[in-house]
């Protein structure tokens, strides 16, 4: 099996992440439009996010600050139980499938929505439930301003890095704060806080 894209090639007996037979994978296909066209490491990190939040049985809530990566939302919602969870989106314009069950699952809990992600950062921290926040590498100052925040909070910062930019920069701020930041092989990077 062989998987390429501009950023990164992989051979091998079996690629779990591009296997449309796989639970995540295939919500991927339902959620994502064509035109939103995700790598491996895109879907890795949509894989990642949506096995933590399914096995946690908590309240929660969820913040997705990168356009490209919206099909998640639905995601999490169709995988996690009905509950008390808040769901905080950058944007309104949702880049997933219009279809009826995305619709559904969208209306069937509450979205905030904004247009800037200091204002969506500000918002899920005033709340007091387990937080799993979405960044793209390129927001920094929202990066920095959650990892500050989550210090004393439980929760997952996860950085969608589709570019695999230099991570550098983000390692160090962690650091200086006794925070761990975990880079993973895709690119993406995590932080942890449990």
């Amino acid at each position: 099996m062989k998987y390429k894209d501009q950023n990164l090639q992989v051979s091998g007996e079996f690629i779990a992440v591009v296997d449309k037979d796989r639970p995540a994978q295939a919500l991927i296909d339902l959620f994502n439009p064509p035109n939103n066209l995700l790598g491996a490491q895109s879907q890795s990190l949509i894989i990642r996010a949506t096995g933590i939040l399914h096995e946690l049985n908590e309240d929660i809530c969820f913040g997705i600050s990168d356009t490209s990566l919206h099909c998640l939302m639905p995601i999490v919602i169709y995988s996690r139980p009905v509950n008390e969870d808040k769901y905080f989106s950058l944007s309104n314009n949702l880049v997933i499938q219009d279809h009826m069950l995305a619709r559904d699952l969208l209306e069937s809990v509450s979205i905030s929505f904004y247009q800037e992600s200091k204002k969506l950062t500000d918002a899920i921290f005033s709340q007091q439930k387990f937080i799993y926040l979405v960044f793209n590498i390129d927001d920094l100052e929202a990066i920095f301003t959650s990892i500050d925040r989550i210090i004393e909070r439980r929760g997952v910062i996860s950085i969608h890095n589709p570019s695999y930019k230099n991570t550098t920069p983000i390692m160090k701020y962690c650091l200086d704060r006794h925070i761990m930041l975990i880079e993973n092989i895709d690119g993406s990077a995590d932080v942890f806080k449990f």
